[in-house]
């Protein structure tokens, strides 16, 4: 990838961070576009960014890097149970649908 390249996708993610929910999601590849959390997905979006910084002391350590990855793992997980909870409460209209493991 070109230099130029690596700084219009930095850019591109730059302002997709300060945006909503919905133009956030419309960089995020489809297959995670709707089984990620925000907070997750902007640890990642701030993480990339601070990656593809062309200065390297702005750049993240190794252990930044998992640290972080780590921390969006955690959020993600708390996020599904959290869906999975709710969608499993007694009001919920689809605690009645029979789920396909």
């Amino acid at each position: 990838m070109f230099h130029n390249e690596v700084g219009t996708l930095k850019d591109l993610l730059q302002v997709s961070i300060k945006t909503d929910d919905i133009g956030r999601r419309s960089i995020v590849d489809p297959a995670v576009h709707k089984e990620c959390s925000n907070e997750s997905l902007m640890t990642m979006m701030e993480l990339c960014v601070r990656c593809l910084s062309s200065d390297p002391t702005e750049r993240p350590s190794v252990d930044d890097v998992l640290w972080n990855l780590h921390f969006a793992v955690q959020v993600q997980n708390s996020w599904k149970r959290d869906s999975n909870d709710q969608r499993d409460s007694p009001g919920s209209s689809s605690s009645h649908e029979t789920r396909v493991v």
